[in-house]
């Protein structure tokens, strides 16, 4: 049963169901929690929430009856199938972020050969090289490990001429990240890494001039599209790699939609595996921010808006939550403009404060690049002296390229 009661009146063993803010204006990583702390609970008075929804059900303290009981806004959907996803947690001390930066793009470099390979096999019909992919994925995996955000950034910030090499690989990265800060098990993510690497290989069997059509493809068109998902799966089977299950399962279903509106197999809610759910969101927002020969591609942060529009019919809100924290609202990389007319590029990414992220001020308000650079954690009114950030701003309209403040040289 979903009841309100007053913030202050949680104690540890309740489990808050909804905090009652959108994502973007709640300490927590996601809107439930089992209460384990008391600090927990001052988080949400410091944020002004004082109110929320507990489900009695899942609670372990049971609370007075001093509040109304409420339906459910949705119907639940089903637990999902291993493997388990935490809470995301306080970020852990990392490799800082210039530090790991020349290994993320070794890593990353590396497996973008192995993708423009793995490309080339399937499309003479010749066995995949799985060893070299799986040495790939582990690369990533132990990067982000490191640094979150260093490889996320790199891919942000480096210039490519052709999606079809890097698309996998980015969806790879982005799900590795996601998976990583959602507590995935390091097993878990190397599944992960590998099903989002192979995700699209069954585009390679789909004609040019359906695959890179600039205008609205048919309906004939367009069953033939979506059947990349299947044989996607099928190219894995028949080449019997000896790749987990699941990494199978990662390719066939990240088209799945928990209203039941994706394919192949029109999965609904619970039953898609939480694995191809990661890909899914991935995969969409690697597809909105890439430039591609028929559209600009978007900026992060409208991509995230229109992402987080698929809340409750394509993607279920906490996932879609969780994704975009992950993320972040601003990711490494991108430029912004300050309250001040200052020009900054976004550094690091705080999970526990979105829209207040290390930003190193670059420009003054009149756009002249400053010789000496300043490292400002908007997260600390000490530090940032009231600056807030305005907008997002183009990196063709920045005036600089902001590859230059993280150090990144393209042949590393």
């Amino acid at each position: 049963m979903i009841r309100k009661i007053a913030t202050k009146n949680l104690e540890i063993g309740m489990f808050v169901s909804d905090v009652g803010r959108a994502w973007f204006n709640h300490p927590w990583k996601t809107k439930s929690r089992l209460i384990s702390e008391r600090s927990e609970v001052d988080e949400l008075l410091k944020f002004g929430i004082t109110e929320v929804y507990i489900d009695t059900d899942k609670s372990i303290k049971k609370p007075r009856p001093d509040g109304p009981s409420l339906k459910p806004k949705m119907p639940p959907v089903p637990a999902r199938p291993a493997p388990a996803i935490r809470q995301i947690k306080a970020e852990e001390i990392s490799t800082p972020l210039e530090e790991e930066f020349p290994r993320a793009a070794k890593a990353y470099n590396k497996a973008l050969d192995t993708s423009k390979a793995l490309v080339a096999a399937c499309r003479m019909n010749k066995r995949i090289e799985v060893s070299e992919v799986k040495e790939n994925v582990d690369a990533l995996c132990e990067s982000v490990s490191r640094n979150r955000d260093a490889l996320t950034a790199l891919i942000k910030l480096r210039h490519f001429d052709d999606y079809t090499y890097t698309h996998s690989l980015n969806v790879s990265v982005l799900s590795i990240s996601t998976g990583k800060a959602l507590g995935l098990s390091d097993s878990d993510l190397k599944i992960l890494g590998m099903g989002t690497m192979f995700h699209d290989l069954g585009k390679l069997r789909i004609p040019d001039q359906i695959l890179n059509k600039p205008g609205k493809l048919t309906d004939d068109e367009f069953a033939v599209m979506r059947s990349h998902a299947t044989m996607s799966a099928e190219i894995l089977t028949e080449q019997n790699l000896g790749v987990d299950d699941q990494v199978i399962q990662v390719a066939r279903s990240h088209h799945e939609r928990i209203d039941g509106s994706g394919y192949p197999d029109q999965l609904m809610g619970g039953q898609i595996p939480p694995l191809a759910t990661i890909c899914g969101l991935s995969d969409v927002y690697d597809a909105l921010t890439s430039d591609r020969v028929y559209h600009k591609g978007m900026l992060p942060h409208d991509a995230l808006k229109f992402i987080y529009g698929l809340r409750g019919s394509h993607f279920q809100p906490d996932w879609v939550d969780r994704f975009i924290q992950s993320v972040g609202i601003y990711p490494p990389g991108s430029v912004v403009e300050l309250n001040t007319g200052h020009l900054a590029v976004i550094m690091e990414v705080s999970n526990r404060s979105l829209l207040t992220p290390l930003v190193k001020v670059v420009a003054d308000p009149h756009g002249q690049i400053y010789s000496r650079t300043k490292l400002v954690d908007l997260s600390k009114p000490a530090e940032s002296q009231g600056w807030t950030i305005s907008k997002v701003v183009p990196p063709s309209e920045a005036g600089f390229d902001p590859a230059y403040y993280f150090n990144f040289k393209e042949s590393v």
